[in-house]
Order: structure tokens, then C-alpha cells, then sequence
């Protein structure tokens, strides 16, 4: 007499599939194992180690294929999991790559042991230290930058507000992609984060001129007196940020 699937199942290989081998997500085939447990009381899905399949533990009473349906219905969960795993190997190509901070190269380590996630390490050299799970290095990093950036960034723009004697609302910072900054009518002052990332007196050249815009919103003669006035270095970085501020953007993060 043939032996049932459920009992194909159980007593089988358990390293071998009893149903569909692989799942369909977003266009992604995820390779699917089973396992059978007579003491499983539900379907149990896991990740493979390796993160790129699942395992499918079932119990008595369970064919394959109901198994791989229930996977079907977790199709999202499997996909966070999956884009985890992607993120890990990204942080793999991270780490031993070099990064720039206020216009000096930071070798990307990571670091054990407790203390702040992502730290400057400057000697023997410059590095970047970055603590926690490896698929969380990549938001880590990029956090700390920004946080860098906003500190160097409302230092200098209260400075110069000091300076021209004005005043701005508040201070905000994004990653855009077509200025590097902005002041609004209502004095509200945006900046990219990516700025962090240059020569100190460019980021500080960016301060002047969007604080000038709160006396000046234009760009007429006026404007620039004020802003060559209380920042000499205008030139230099208005010409670096034509010739290299497009690798802001390519830089690892």
C-alpha cells in the first residue's frame, strides 16, 4: 500500500521537499524545505541560516501543500526578512570602505562591546567605528552623519544670524538633491545632511548664504556683499561645490 504524503513526509529525508520547492514573492523565487514533527501542533516557518529560503516545519494531519499555502499567506513577513538579509550583505561591502567627514577619509570598522552605535576613532588613523547587527550599519551610519551635520550646521548658521544680525525660525535637515540649501519666507533654514561630508568652509559658506536670504531674498548685489562680507571663502566653495558636489551622492550611504 502507498504510503500517504503525510507519511512520505515524516518518514523521508527531512532535508527534502514534499511540495513546491520554491515560493513566488514580487518576482523572487525563495526556495521552500519541509520538515515533518509529530509533536508539531501547527505549522512552523523559519528562515534558512543562510536567509535566503525558509524552512516549513509541519505537523500530523498537514499536507505540504497546505504548509506552503500558510508560507503564502506570510509572503511580507518572508520579504522583510529576505530585504534583511540584503542589507546584510551591503554592510558586508561597507565595511573596509572609506568615507569622508568634514573633508577628512574614515575607514568604516565595525566594534564590539557596548557603548554609542557609531563613533570617530582618529588614531592611529581616521575610522568610523559602528556597533550593533550588521543589517542596522547602514541606517547607523547614516543617522550619526546627520546628527554630525545639524550640530556643525546650527553652529554656524547661529553664528552668521548673530553676525548680519538676524534671526531664522528653526533649522531643519534632509538629503536633497537639487540644493543645498534654502530659507524660506518664514525664516525657516533646510540644508542636506550630505554637507558633513565636505570641506568645513564649504558647509559653512552654505550657512552664510541662506542666512543672508533672510535679509536679502534674492540674489542681487546686495545679497552677495553681505554674504563676501561675513564669509570670505565664498569662492572657493561655490567652485568646489560645482566641481565635486555631485560625489556627495556617491559616496557608500
Amino acid at each position: 500500500m502507498p504510503l500517504s504524503p503525510l507519511k512520505r513526509l515524516l518518514t523521508s529525508d527531512p532535508g527534502q521537499p514534499d511540495g513546491p520547492d520554491s515560493l513566488l514573492i514580487d518576482g523572487r523565487e525563495v526556495p521552500v524545505r519541509y520538515r515533518g514533527n509529530a509533536q508539531a501542533r501547527r505549522i512552523i516557518m523559519r528562515m534558512e541560516k543562510d536567509g535566503q529560503g525558509i524552512v516549513l516545519t509541519v505537523p500530523p494531519g498537514t499536507g505540504a501543500q497546505a504548509a506552503h499555502e500558510f508560507a503564502r499567506s506570510q509572503a511580507a513577513w518572508i520579504w522583510q526578512r529576505l530585504a534583511s538579509e540584503e542589507q546584510i550583505q551591503q554592510a558586508e561591502i561597507l565595511v573596509g570602505r572609506s568615507i569622508t567627514i568634514r573633508d577628512t577619509e574614515h575607514v568604516i570598522e565595525t566594534a564590539s562591546g557596548r557603548g554609542v552605535p557609531v563613533h570617530i576613532r582618529d588614531l592611529p588613523s581616521p575610522r568610523l567605528m559602528v556597533r550593533g547587527d550588521a543589517e542596522h550599519m547602514r541606517r547607523r551610519i547614516t543617522d550619526f552623519l546627520k546628527r554630525e551635520a545639524r550640530s556643525d550646521l546650527q553652529k554656524a548658521s547661529r553664528g552668521y544670524a548673530d553676525a548680519m544680525q538676524v534671526d531664522f525660525a528653526r533649522l531643519s535637515v534632509r538629503d536633497t538633491t537639487s540644493r543645498w540649501g534654502s530659507c524660506s519666507s518664514s525664516g525657516t533654514l533646510s540644508y542636506s545632511w550630505r554637507l558633513i561630508m565636505a570641506p568645513p568652509n564649504v558647509l559653512d559658506y552654505v550657512c552664510a548664504h541662506e542666512v543672508a536670504h533672510i535679509e536679502q531674498m534674492n540674489h542681487g548685489p546686495e545679497f552677495w556683499e553681505l554674504v563676501y562680507r561675513h564669509c570670505p571663502h565664498t569662492d572657493f566653495a561655490r567652485n568646489w561645490l560645482k566641481r565635486e558636489g555631485h560625489t556627495l551622492h556617491k559616496l557608500p550611504i
